[in-house]
């Protein structure tokens, strides 16, 4: 399992395509609203296993969703993709506005990057879904 923060760090400073302006802090908030997106569908490991107090004998609230939360790999190979398009339609946001500045803008354009989010998006449900095989 590796954190938010792990695997933005890997993306930034290892898988990072070439273009990308935005800093690392943003990168995050795009990789945590892409596990928000996915929570609403599909289990997160490391936030569905209850933990007793051992003092109190309550429960242990989960963990929020934040840059500590960690990921197994099964969740990261369906979340990424939803990641790399938020990184890019944010990408060319920054880009856009830079246009007023007579920088020449590459990429993308974001309503092209919002399509494809859209879509992505509609196929989560079924991404996520995950149910153990029952024999009767």
């Amino acid at each position: 399992m590796s954190s938010i923060a792990d695997l933005v760090t890997r993306f930034s400073e290892h898988e990072r395509p070439t273009g990308i302006v935005l800093p690392p802090d943003v990168m995050t908030s795009q990789a945590i609203a892409a596990v928000l997106k996915y929570s609403g569908y599909g289990d997160i490991e490391s936030r569905t296993i209850e933990q007793i107090d051992p003092d109190t004998s309550l429960p242990i609230p989960l963990p929020i969703i934040d840059e500590t939360c960690n990921l197994n790999n099964a969740e990261w190979a369906i979340i990424r993709p939803l990641f790399l398009l938020y990184v890019e339609r944010e990408n060319a946001i920054y880009l856009e506005a830079s246009r007023s500045l007579g920088l020449e803008v590459y990429g993308r354009s974001v309503s092209e990057i919002s399509g494809d989010i859209t879509q992505l998006e509609m196929d989560l449900p079924h991404l996520a879904f995950s149910q153990p095989i029952i024999t009767v």
